[in-house]
């Protein structure tokens, strides 16, 4: 059996970064080559210095693992976030780029800011999943079952083996998404979550003025997966917080998969009306202007019901707190329905254009 079968740890983040930890401080050459695969080079001489969980103050957080190293006079830090499953926090990338976390770890090894070289790490099992701040760089789990890694440690390199016997069996599935969500392969949430959007974002991205988000967006959760399509026009340049709701906006299609029944598929995209940026009905129902909010999502889901039957694209009726409209999809496979997806988006994309232009020239949205 697989050790991280049997202690059910392989998504545990605080386990694996202590895992890695021990990785690093086994030997040099571990971390030395870690490093190399962010362009981060150090020579033999340097002195390292691993902790986990460095705490940095409220507003600022805990980021997974700081590396400390020392060579000939040169300091350099290196901030490491590690999602094994979750998504990014609250601007977490941010925060810990910021010059106040910065400050907060030279006081914390007692060094000056002035002499510290900061670096930036964002390591994740999901191919997916990108960093908020683009200054972190980017690395997949994948890393480690390229080349050698080496390791002294007896017990180390045993489960090292097993870790990447896990990521192999991880990584198999999502080479091939179409071939995978067709299968009848036992995939957890998410492989399941990474397939879908590979096949999605392969469909889409190729349109440059289409604005795509995926994952846990809108308070999903991990057990269910949405894929957001936006453009910069259908939302309001201001906020609600500096604007008021009564002429802000924020519009985005949805494609909404529940992991947890596969047999359901895709049936139908979804077209939302939200606050920007969104926030929950809840929080925002006692405002002057909600009434106002309201009565727009109300007129924009009408006439973009009208726009979409004169274009015959099958779709119905909507009026939840956010949903206006949902529109049919068809196709035997997955590659006919996000094909289908595809078709059915911009269909009604130029709908969605043509009604948020027409509203603004009415002044009901700025």
């Amino acid at each position: 059996m697989n050790i991280l079968d049997a202690f059910n740890v392989f998504y545990r983040e605080d386990t694996i970064s202590d895992f890695l930890i021990n990785c690093f401080q086994d030997t040099n050459d571990f971390l030395v080559r870690f490093l190399s695969e962010a362009d981060i080079l150090v020579d033999e001489q340097t002195v390292f210095q691993v902790d986990t969980r460095v705490g940095l103050g409220e507003n600022i957080g805990t980021p997974d693992i700081v590396i400390r190293a020392l060579s000939n006079n040169e300091l350099k830090f290196i901030i490491v976030e590690n999602k094994m499953g979750a998504a990014e926090g609250h601007e977490q990338t941010i925060r810990y780029e910021s010059i106040e976390a910065k400050f907060q770890i030279a006081q914390k090894y007692n060094v000056s800011i002035e002499n510290i070289e900061f670096h930036y790490i964002f390591l994740a099992l999901d191919t997916t999943a990108r960093p908020q701040n683009s200054q972190f760089i980017f690395l997949n789990y994948d890393i480690f079952l390229r080349g050698e890694w080496p390791l002294q440690q007896k017990t180390l390199k045993y489960i090292f083996e097993d870790f990447k016997n896990k990521l192999q069996h991880f990584y198999e599935p999502i080479n091939n998404p179409y071939e995978s969500l067709e299968s009848d392969l036992d995939l957890d949430g998410m492989q399941l979550k990474i397939c879908w959007q590979k096949v999605l974002f392969d469909a889409f991205s190729s349109n440059e003025h289409l604005v795509l988000d995926w994952g846990e967006a809108g308070g999903a959760g991990r057990n269910n997966f949405i894929f957001l399509i936006t453009k910069q026009n259908w939302t309001s340049e201001r906020s609600f917080r500096e604007a008021g709701l009564r002429q802000t906006f924020n519009v985005h299609v949805d494609t909404y998969i529940n992991m947890l029944d596969r047999s359901k598929g895709v049936k139908e995209i979804g077209v939302r009306f939200e606050s920007f940026p969104y926030e929950p009905h809840s929080k925002i129902k006692n405002s002057p202007d909600y009434d106002t909010f309201l009565e727009n999502k109300n007129i924009f889901g009408e006439k973009l019901f009208k726009c979409a039957q004169k274009r015959g694209v099958i779709s119905k009726k909507r009026n939840t707190k956010l949903l206006v409209m949902t529109v049919q999809i068809e196709g035997a496979t997955i590659q006919e329905k996000v094909h289908h997806i595809k078709r059915q988006f911009e269909a009604i994309e130029h709908c969605i254009d043509s009604v948020i232009s027409e509203m603004k020239a009415d002044h009901l949205i700025d």
